[in-house]
């Protein structure tokens, strides 16, 4: 089945992102998540103004900690969003539409871009206000920042997943408990790198653990897309963004196992 006369994938796509993405950033759910990474900036912003705050890594776990939690949040609405047509109970009528299901399973992974920039600009905004100031994040703390905006990416491709694969509402929630509350604990694990909100204490390792989220970002939305697409279609892509992950993941292994000491995997 092709998609509409006159409209191609290449346009059909960014229609969908875009009528969805603005269904997305207007949702109550992403509305609530929005108020979090708000609230921890205004307390960092704050700390900076009167001059408590003393750096990024210190005070400004506040900020990113709410990107977090807007990134949770923003799992639960695509998930909401993806289980659309099983509430309304339109799936049916949906899949008789020359827009096969694929192209709108891309079209929402695609409108998760905006929830990710509007994280991304209040987190700039943020960064701004400091520099003003004199409080500039330093290289490895800007890469920090950014993994947190990719994490919003990647929470966001993780819900669509899971409407695909465990089409209930109630799963997502419980995804976004487990995220929130289970912790990897204390003692030091080089496995704990691989968590994709985890910072690690070196650049060029920070530089490896953006690369890892990237490629797990492109590895759910393969999962998301290879329920209604064909399998050769996602061969490359899944492929590619596998052998990122695995390198990405070998090399963060290796690098943060505790020195002079068994790596607990």
């Amino acid at each position: 089945m092709s998609t509409a006369p006159g409209r191609t994938r290449g346009s059909v796509v960014p229609a969908l992102s875009r009528t969805e993405g603005w269904k997305l950033v207007s949702h109550p759910i992403f509305l609530v998540g929005v108020a979090m990474p708000l609230l921890g900036s205004a307390v960092f912003v704050g700390s900076i103004i009167n001059g408590s705050a003393v750096s990024w890594e210190e005070d400004g776990w506040m900020a990113a900690v709410g990107v977090l939690m807007l990134g949770i949040m923003t799992m639960v609405a695509t998930n909401n969003a993806a289980l659309r047509d099983r509430r309304s109970h339109t799936a049916e009528q949906h899949a008789s539409l020359p827009v096969r299901p694929p192209i709108r399973t891309s079209g929402l992974l695609a409108a998760t871009l905006w929830p990710t920039c509007v994280a991304a600009l209040l987190l700039a905004s943020v960064v701004v206000i400091g520099a003003l100031q004199d409080l500039t994040p330093s290289g490895i703390e800007l890469i920090h920042l950014i993994g947190f905006v990719v994490s919003v990416l990647l929470l966001g491709a993780i819900g669509i997943a899971l409407a695909a694969w465990a089409p209930s509402p109630f799963v997502a929630p419980v995804v976004a408990w487990f995220v929130l509350f289970v912790t990897p604990g204390e003692t030091p694990a080089a496995w704990h790198s691989l968590i994709p909100w985890e910072t690690v204490g070196e650049t060029d390792l920070a530089v490896w653990h953006l690369v890892y989220v990237f490629g797990l970002t492109a590895v759910v939305a393969v999962i998301a897309l290879a329920k209604t697409a064909r399998a050769r279609s996602l061969l490359v892509p899944a492929l590619i963004s596998v052998a990122i992950v695995v390198t990405a993941g070998v090399v963060l292994l290796d690098r943060t196992c505790p020195v002079g000491g068994v790596c607990l995997l």
